[in-house]
């Protein structure tokens, strides 16, 4: 139990504890940009993911002035808004504020000031074209496959 808790307050690497808690020091994760069109300053870095129960944990930015394309969530999403804001059909989502977005809904949020959320997504999402068309779905394992591009999965194991 020493040696672990010397770990722990090394502040160095990410650690996996032997109750099989994890820690995880995301200064040491390089943010992953989506690239899709549509989806330009928006990035993230993966907490924790479940393929199998199709969820994701993220800390995102949105850059000031950036929009996200219109989009269909399959799956419910919750948002903790930790800096700045953004906005979309129904309203402003504001630092301190927690959403809660029901699967289904279809919106197109943007953010003029910038912000830094804390997300889970519970399932994918689907970018809609301007006829309304799915364009591309992005989930878990898009999700994972670019960060892994930008070699920003060190820290999770590929079967959460």
């Amino acid at each position: 139990m020493a040696t672990q808790m010397a770990r722990v307050n090394a502040r160095q690497d990410h650690v996996r504890l032997e109750d099989g808690s994890v820690l995880l020091r995301m200064a040491q994760v390089p943010w992953t940009a989506l690239t899709l069109p549509g989806l330009v300053g928006i990035k993230y870095k993966i907490m924790n993911f479940d393929r199998n129960r199709s969820w994701i944990t993220m800390i995102n930015t949105f850059e000031p002035g950036s929009r996200f394309a219109t989009h269909k969530h399959l799956g419910m999403v919750e948002i903790y808004m930790l800096e700045g804001s953004f906005f979309y059909d129904n309203g402003q989502v504001w630092a301190g504020d927690y959403m809660s977005e029901a699967g289904g809904i279809t919106h197109a949020p943007g953010s003029d000031d910038g912000a830094l959320m804390i997300t889970t997504l519970h399932g994918p999402l689907q970018i809609l074209d301007n006829e309304g068309n799915v364009a591309a779905t992005i989930g878990i394992d898009e999700m994972y496959d670019l960060a892994a591009e930008n070699a920003a999965v060190g820290h999770l194991s590929a079967t959460n």
